[in-house]
């Protein structure tokens, strides 16, 4: 189907009914092309991913087939230091796991799956792997919503041992989503950007937490430098606007006033979205500045309000100009991936699964999609 701005779209997976709920993608075989991580919570909780063959068609490969309900979110993270091939997921608010899952040498065979931490309280929505205490090792962070709490934990010399000895509270008290790093406050070090706060780490105890901003629900995340003034904005899309009385969700901008810890100032870019739970940072122009991708996921209960769209808000150095790329699927985990040299998107839609009743499922709700440019912008 021809986009509206010259991208085509095309399903590289169709299945059953039934609720997707993480999408990632990255490289872990080395083959020079994305693979895609698909978790799902309903009929059955598993882990699969969809890779494209030699032939140019994409195949589907059981990572985990019992794993429980997954929640949204999902990380590629080096635990076993071969390959960023490992996969750290959690469950929803039914359960209390976060799991690694070990990248085979041939990862079309099952993955290894092991306990890292099991939360105080259900579901982990958002789990990240970065090196934010400069040691060259990726430590992972992840949100336990049902206790108020995100947890870090860097990589035990033993990663198979369950649960991880490493695990620790970073910061209680707040019951947010959304996770990303950025140099924040100019230090020349990354700092864990979580909700609607940035936190700086400290060797013991709970970080130091500085609020930006407030009076957003279910943030999804995104932040670079902008505008380059060579400092970094903040990107925040209410991802879950509908469930929190929200007839639409805002995608705003904030920029430091200067002082990092002080609030920042917001420039709302959109302010009538539906459930923008796609956000992602790529320069989909190839102009050198960074670009935002934003999806709608609509109305995950019946139908949608209008068609739902994936919009592309390209930099114009002062300004962002939104363009509608595709409109008519919904999207509720998407992420820019490279194709032979295109800057594309996969994305998966999300509907709840029938459970008693009559119940109107979108049949677009059951593929994976992905939208790759017919063109040069």
């Amino acid at each position: 189907m021809p986009g509206l701005t010259g991208y085509t779209r095309r399903a590289i997976y169709s299945g059953g009914p039934s609720e997707r709920t993480l999408c990632v993608a990255g490289d872990f075989n080395g083959d020079g092309l994305p693979e895609v991580m698909i978790g799902a919570r309903r009929p059955r909780g598993e882990l699969y991913w969809i890779g494209r063959t030699n032939a140019g068609d994409w195949a589907t490969h059981m990572v985990d087939g019992d794993c429980g309900p997954l929640e949204a979110g999902g990380t590629f993270m080096n635990i076993r230091g071969r390959r960023r091939g490992d996969f750290v997921a959690g469950h929803d608010a039914s359960m209390r796991t976060v799991f690694w899952w070990e990248c085979p040498e041939d990862p079309t065979r099952p993955w290894a799956r092991r306990e890292i931490f099991s939360m105080p309280a259900t579901q982990s929505h958002d789990q990240l792997a970065a090196d934010l205490d400069g040691d060259g090792q990726e430590e992972l962070y992840f949100w336990n919503q049902g206790s108020g709490a995100i947890f870090g934990a860097a990589l035990p010399g033993d990663p198979t041992v369950s649960p991880w000895p490493t695990v620790r509270p970073i910061a209680q008290g707040v019951r947010e989503e959304g996770l990303a790093v950025a140099d924040v406050d100019d230090d020349g070090r990354v700092e864990l950007i979580a909700g609607l706060s940035w936190y700086r780490p400290k060797e013991s105890g709970l970080w130091e937490r500085h609020e930006f901003t407030t009076g957003y629900v279910s943030p999804r995340l995104a932040a670079a430098d902008f505008d380059g003034d060579g400092r970094t904005e903040i990107i925040v899309a209410e991802g879950d606007a509908s469930l929190f009385g929200r007839e639409f969700g805002r995608l705003t901008m904030f920029h430091s006033s200067g002082d990092p810890a002080a609030p920042w100032q917001g420039e709302v870019l959109h302010d009538r979205l539906l459930d923008p739970h796609t956000l992602a940072v790529a320069d989909f122009n190839a102009d050198g500045r960074p670009d935002l991708m934003v999806a709608e996921l609509g109305n995950p209960n019946g139908p949608h309000r209008w068609p739902p769209r994936v919009l592309i808000f390209y930099n114009r150095g002062s300004r962002f100009e939104p363009v509608v790329v595709s409109e008519g699927v919904s999207v509720h985990e998407g992420r820019v991936v490279e194709i032979d040299g295109h800057v594309g998107i996969v994305g998966k839609p999300y509907q709840n699964v029938a459970r008693g009743g009559p119940f109107e499922r979108d049949p677009a709700a059951d593929h994976i999609y992905l939208w790759l440019p017919a063109g040069n912008h």
